[in-house]
C-alpha cells in the first residue's frame, strides 16, 4: 500500500481536487491539518484514511515527519495540496522502483485558471518531492525523518543524506504532477528564508569541515 501525506494549511481552495487526483485503489491518503482556521477539514473528510490535526500552524516539514509517523503503508508519497496528481504516477512509480530506496520522477507548473498574472512555468528537474517521488517506508527509518530546523529545502537536504548513506534512487524521465502557480505558493512569497534554508543546506553537505 502508498500512504500520500498531504501537509494542509488552509488549502481549501484547491485541497478538492488535489484528493480527487489522489485517490485509487491500494492508497491511504494522510492529511495533515496544519493550523486549519478554513472548511479544509470538512474537505478532508470526504477522502480522509487518516487526519492529523495540529491545533496551531507548525510548518509544512512538521507535518510531514507526523505523517510519516502515522502512515501504514509499504510506500510513501508526498503531496502539496494545491497540486494535481497526474492519472498514471502511480503505476510508472511502481514499475521503477523495484531494486531501489525510492523513484523520483518529475513535476510540471501549470498556471491556476483563476491567476492572470503572467509568470514563467518550467518542469522540474530530479530532486523535487512532493508529488512526483515514491519512498519506501524503511528509507525514513534507517535516513530519518525531515530536518524540522528547515522550512525550505527539507527534501534536497534528506535525499543529500540518504544519498550519503547509501540509499539508491532510480531518477527517471517522467512527468508525475502538475505544480498549480497561483499568489499564494509559499515559493513565491518566502524567498529570503529559501535562499537561507538553502544556504545551510549547502553549508551542511557541501563545506568541507
Amino acid at each position: 500500500m502508498i500512504s500520500v501525506i498531504i501537509p494542509v494549511y488552509n488549502g481549501e481552495k484547491y485541497l478538492d481536487e488535489c484528493l480527487s487526483s489522489v485517490q485509487h485503489d491500494n492508497v491511504e491518503i494522510v492529511v495533515v491539518l496544519d493550523g486549519c482556521t478554513d472548511n479544509s477539514k470538512n474537505i478532508a473528510i470526504k477522502y480522509k484514511d487518516k487526519i492529523i490535526i495540529h491545533e496551531t500552524n507548525m510548518g509544512p516539514v512538521v507535518a510531514r515527519n507526523n505523517g510519516i509517523k502515522s502512515a501504514t503503508g509499504d510506500y510513501i508519497m508526498f503531496m502539496d495540496a494545491d497540486d494535481v496528481l497526474n492519472q498514471n504516477a502511480y503505476d510508472i512509480l511502481l514499475e521503477n522502483i523495484n531494486g531501489f530506496d525510492g523513484v523520483i520522477g518529475l513535476r510540471s507548473d501549470f498556471v491556476s485558471p483563476e491567476y492572470n498574472i503572467p509568470v514563467e512555468t518550467k518542469t522540474s528537474s530530479h530532486g523535487v518531492i512532493a508529488g512526483c517521488a515514491l519512498f519506501t517506508k524503511s528509507a525514513f527509518e534507517e535516513n530519518g525523518l525531515f530536518d524540522e530546523e528547515l522550512l525550505c529545502g527539507d527534501g534536497y537536504d534528506w535525499l543529500l543524506r540518504a544519498e550519503k548513506s547509501g540509499l539508491k534512487f532510480n531518477k527517471i524521465n517522467s512527468v508525475l504532477c502538475n505544480r498549480r502557480i497561483h499568489e499564494s505558493n509559499m515559493g513565491r512569497n518566502l524567498k529570503e528564508r529559501e535562499y537561507s534554508d538553502y544556504a545551510k543546506i549547502i553549508k551542511k553537505h557541501f563545506t568541507r569541515k
